[in-house]
């Protein structure tokens, strides 16, 4: 029998009362493999070895963990319980709370035996962009928030690690795991991981970081530049704009100027971008603003150092009255990778990750990045990931490691 279960969804969604909620809450926790389509998903699960199964019960686990940033707890108290249960030493780090949580936050890190510094570092983030979307199995892809940007990264690296154990390819200080949270905002996991780690950095051999790269090594990626622009006018009646200061108009302008603003690009990363992604200004039609902002995004290819100035310049310029602030809120460089790894594809990405927030000696240190999924699906309403790009993951990671434990 074919069951789709976003047509359930829809269904049981319409339903009001307790009835309709308690029908809900049963549903979620059916296994959905079982239920999906046979042309591909629900043969694939049906037929799925131990290690299989492992993967995508803990891959499902995962996904049913609402864990949107600032709210990552739930996950990291699952995450930690599992990797205990698996006989791992698990080390719980802390991390300051958002503006939007009052529950604890904290990465998780894990590894063998009592020796915490290891020659190799697993790692990627357990927290996601809003809104939640459930778990749902469909044509052999598996749907949800999370689904691929990052927790089939992080089910797919624990898998891996798991049965490189018990093929006895790895021992205790060989290889660690490092799940963080904050990765979807500003960072501050990792940059918590980076300063609590501080005493075995130098253990490393290599890093291996997890995003979605279409199961291919990432050759580099943009970093990134976030900053709010903000106006401070004066109101007044419309009719008589002269005893006022339009905000407004104050940031429209420069934000004119810095949609056409020559911004350094790549050779290898090609060129950074612009968004305005917020604007904010106004009470009403017939009022002169008295305040507006707007949040930008720059993609950086080239040179973050000379984009700050660049930035600094245009909002600042002529602001002898100090009505025009700039805040820089989020501020990583291009990063460039390794990958000599014979016998996988190479990509180039647009987007940042969290490889900017571990520091390390990047001459000592190699660092690589690859994932299962696509970046396409990820953070949209459409979130999944393929069940063979998933499989495939947990092979790769081990080859990932094999090589990376000794070269």
């Amino acid at each position: 029998m074919k069951v789709s279960a976003a047509i359930v969804f829809t269904f049981f969604s319409v339903l009001r009362g307790s009835l309709g909620a308690f029908i809900w809450d049963s549903f979620k926790q059916l296994d959905f493999a079982s239920l999906a389509n046979d042309n591909g998903g629900g043969k694939q699960f049906a037929e799925s070895s131990n290690l299989q199964y492992d993967l995508l019960e803990l891959h499902k686990k995962l996904i049913v963990h609402d864990s949107i940033t600032n709210n990552e707890g739930d996950i990291g108290d699952f995450l930690a319980n599992y990797l205990k249960s698996k006989g791992l030493t698990v080390e719980l780090i802390p991390v300051e709370n958002g503006s939007d949580s009052s529950a604890e936050r904290f990465n998780v890190y894990a590894y063998l035996g009592s020796k915490r510094d290891t020659k190799v570092l697993l790692t990627s983030h357990i927290d996601t962009v809003p809104p939640y979307l459930p778990y749902f199995v469909q044509d052999n892809k598996i749907y949800g928030r999370g689904s691929c940007d990052a927790k089939a990264s992080v089910a797919a690296q624990i898998v891996s690690f798991l049965e490189l154990l018990e093929d006895g390819e790895i021992s205790e200080g060989d290889v660690a795991l490092l799940y963080v949270v904050g990765e979807e905002y500003d960072g501050i996991g990792m940059k918590a991981a980076s300063t609590y780690l501080e005493p075995i950095k130098s253990s490393w051999k290599a890093v291996i970081f997890s995003e979605p790269t279409e199961n291919k090594l990432g050759v580099g990626h943009k970093g990134i530049l976030a900053a709010k622009i903000s106006v401070n006018g004066k109101s007044a009646h419309s009719g008589y704009p002269e005893l006022g200061r339009n905000a407004n108009n104050i940031l429209i302008g420069v934000l004119e100027k810095l949609i056409n603003l020559q911004l350094p690009a790549s050779d290898l990363l090609g060129e950074s971008t612009l968004n305005i992604g917020k604007i904010n200004g106004g009470m009403a039609l017939n009022v002169i603003p008295s305040y507006a902002e707007a949040d930008i995004l720059i993609r950086v290819a080239s040179d973050l150092k000379e984009i700050k100035e660049l930035i600094e310049d245009i909002v600042l310029k002529d602001n002898q009255e100090q009505y025009i602030h700039l805040e820089f809120l989020v501020d990583i460089s291009e990063q460039y990778l390794k990958y000599d790894i014979p016998g996988f594809e190479t990509v180039i990405l647009n987007y940042s990750t969290d490889v900017g927030n571990l520091d390390v000696d990047v001459e000592k240190v190699k660092k690589y990045l690859y994932g299962p999924g696509s970046i396409l699906v990820a953070h949209s309403d459409n979130e999944y990931v393929e069940v063979d790009t998933l499989t495939r993951a947990v092979e790769d990671y081990k080859k990932l490691v094999n090589y990376t434990l000794v070269h």
